[in-house]
């Protein structure tokens, strides 16, 4: 007996409804999930509603970092980035304390590790003044991407991200859930 591979490494994204966005969302703009798929079994994203689950592995992390890196890479194109929330840094061996502080990390990696560890603080930036924002967190590799109406198009904006070159693109899926459990917490 022969066990199914799990599909290939998809995206999945939806639009968020505002009444279940609340304080997501500034005035003006529009907020949506955008996932990578098959995820690890999860139980805040079964209830949810979701069921394509698998087992990932290093090729699919580097594919996640990836469109992580094209969805800010995006984003920075409606504006500059501004961290809001407070800076995750690295911290020198305790050898080195006295020579050497911790530092800031880079932006992609301040979005990157709160979806890996529930631990850490919330992730939240801006991209410009109109709304554009990309918030992350609680352990989920979910973006949630805020555009300006009168901004790119939702599902343009999904598939810029997912075109990794003149003729490749990850496939991408539309997937309404139920989001309550899996709303950023904005601690």
């Amino acid at each position: 007996m022969t066990a199914s591979l799990p599909p290939a490494f998809q995206i999945h994204w939806s639009p968020v409804p505002p009444e279940d966005a609340g304080d997501l969302t500034p005035p003006g703009c529009r907020l949506l999930a955008i996932w990578p798929a098959p995820v690890n079994h999860d139980v805040c994203f079964e209830a949810a509603g979701f069921t394509l689950f698998g087992d990932n592995d290093e090729d699919w992390d580097k594919a996640a970092d990836e469109l992580l890196c094209r969805v800010i890479d995006s984003l920075s194109r409606l504006g500059a980035a501004s961290r809001v929330s407070k800076p995750l840094r690295d911290q020198p061996p305790w050898y080195l304390r006295l020579f050497r502080t911790g530092q800031d990390l880079p932006l992609q990696q301040q979005a990157l590790w709160p979806m890996h560890w529930d631990s850490l603080p919330p992730f939240y930036a801006r991209f410009g003044d109109r709304g554009a924002a990309l918030r992350t967190g609680n352990g989920h590799f979910l973006l949630w991407v805020s555009l300006p109406d009168g901004g790119p198009d939702a599902a343009d904006f999904v598939k810029s991200v997912a075109e990794r070159g003149p003729t490749e693109s990850w496939p991408i899926v539309e997937t309404r859930l139920r989001w309550a459990g899996l709303l950023p917490h904005t601690r």
